[in-house]
């Protein structure tokens, strides 16, 4: 089963970060190549066919958070145009992992990785999309100090569970962990965990060698 992307433009957000250690690569600013140039045209053109698309999307709809778009968030995509090659594989990621849980399973799994990746900019911006998706302020604070909310669903908390170990894990993942995830969660579910943790692991990891901070005025 697949679910719709966050409807991100009913999210209200602050002024852009600097980022100083790679600054936007733009027509406006110059500094785009050849490779470069043609990447930043694919950006454009999936920013506005996802505008369009959740222009038709009722903002209270079961959503999720994946693709924090360039011209709205200093994210991913900012790192990965000075690889024109891994641009479009890395979208590509992140709509399909977009589509494997529901909003609130999701944000469990955001909220799991970056109680252990740190990622500020990442802490920010899915701290509002946590609660969006319908988790307190309270619930949100307590996954990103490594608890698990007593008052959270199965789903979600054997999801945050698995994608905390995920995070954590410098080897095998140990069999009672995979155990209690498969009980709850089946197969696919317990894969689709680790393709989302997978997925924001290595955003968390562009982040925090972008140094990414927050924006203005927060």
């Amino acid at each position: 089963m697949s679910y719709p992307l966050l409807d991100f433009h009913s999210v209200n957000m602050p002024d852009l970060v600097e980022l100083p250690r790679f600054p936007p690569l733009t027509p406006a600013n110059k500094n785009l190549n050849g490779a470069q140039g043609a990447q930043y045209e694919y950006l454009a053109d999936m920013t506005k066919k996802t505008r369009t698309a959740h222009s038709k999307v009722p903002s209270t709809s079961s959503c999720d958070h994946s693709l924090l778009r360039q011209t709205q968030a200093p994210n991913a995509n900012t790192f990965t145009s000075y690889t024109p090659t891994i641009v479009q594989p890395w979208v590509s990621l992140q709509l399909a992992t977009a589509g494997l849980h529901p909003a609130t399973e999701a944000e469990a799994a955001a909220m799991g990785v970056l109680s252990v990746t740190h990622a500020k900019y990442g802490i920010y911006a899915h701290s509002i999309l946590a609660e969006k998706a319908g988790y307190s302020s309270v619930q949100v604070k307590e996954m990103l100090e490594g608890r698990c909310p007593a008052d959270i669903g199965a789903r979600e908390a054997a999801v945050y569970k698995l994608a905390v170990k995920l995070a954590q894990t410098r080897g095998p993942l140990d069999g009672e962990s995979y155990d209690d995830a498969l009980e709850v969660l089946g197969r696919e579910g317990v894969l689709g965990v680790v393709q989302k943790a997978a997925a924001f692991m290595h955003a968390s990891i562009l982040m925090n060698a972008g140094n990414v901070g927050l924006p203005k005025g927060t």
